[in-house]
């Protein structure tokens, strides 16, 4: 093998897609015709090229848009990033947390050896009722809690949601059934069942979707649309669906909303 091979054998896949310039497809043409290997990788490669042109579907325009896919890709990016960060941060947390609680427990025992500290007395409660500031710091506490949890599962609602509202453009044909027609059967029960979800999220802690409510109504609509579809849908309805997920701009409104959710 000496050069033009290389130069040659990298560009076969082009050649049988006829995407080269004449000039460039007669060079690779006669390299192949004198290199054995390329020889019969060309031969295949032509072969795949005109199966693919006999398939029906070669003409059907893509289930999503570009602006759909490109939008959850980079949401799928900025989710692994935050699954990695996030052992990082809870380690430190944790380090700091145990750290302090042996300086505690030094100063504990140093007061108790000079007396600063007396016993307890078994006769006494074990614990003692907390003021009013400890309380009401308390009540704070769990409420933050509970509107991050609040935050994080709607985060993950919206982010469900626009899989289905994506995947229900690319739903495959149904066998057996007339044509123009696309089985929607998991993409109708996953949308049940996030509605279902939905209810429960929003009966938690209303006020800490506020900013998100619109956007969750939307979505709500629209996948009660694909709950109420047949198991075998008529393609033009799938497609009515997609059409206004497009116009409403929801793919990206979703992505937007999901790193809101998802901010401290």
């Amino acid at each position: 093998m000496n050069l033009s091979h290389y130069l040659h054998s990298g560009r076969l896949g082009l050649l049988a897609a006829g995407a080269l310039s004449p000039a460039e497809a007669d060079a690779v043409r006669t390299h192949a015709s004198r290199c054995p290997s390329c020889g019969l990788e060309l031969g295949d490669l032509e072969r795949a090229h005109k199966r693919l042109l006999e398939d029906a579907a070669i003409e059907r325009p893509l289930p999503i848009s570009s602006e759909a896919l490109r939008t959850r890709v980079f949401a799928q990016i900025r989710a692994e990033g935050r699954s990695r960060v996030a052992p990082r941060a809870w380690g430190i947390t944790q380090l700091a947390a145990a750290f302090g609680l042996v300086i505690a427990g030094v100063a504990v025992g140093f007061l108790w050896s000079k007396g600063g500290i007396a016993p307890s007395d078994p006769s006494r409660p074990a614990m003692e009722i907390a003021d009013g500031g400890d309380a009401a710091m308390n009540a704070e506490f769990y409420e933050r809690i509970e509107k991050s949890q609040t935050r994080a599962n709607a985060a993950r609602y919206l982010s469900e949601a626009q899989d289905v509202l994506i995947q229900v453009t690319a739903a495959a044909d149904c066998p057996d059934s007339p044509k123009d027609s696309v089985d929607v059967t998991r993409e109708s029960e996953t949308s049940r069942s996030l509605l279902q979800r939905r209810a429960a999220i929003v009966s938690g802690s209303p006020e800490a979707l506020v900013a998100a409510r619109g956007v969750m109504e939307e979505v709500e609509g629209l996948l009660q649309e694909v709950a109420d579809l047949p198991q075998c849908s008529r393609r033009s309805d799938v497609d009515a669906i997609a059409r206004r997920v497009d116009r409403k701009k929801l793919l990206m409104k979703i992505d937007l909303m999901t790193q809101e959710l998802a901010a401290p």
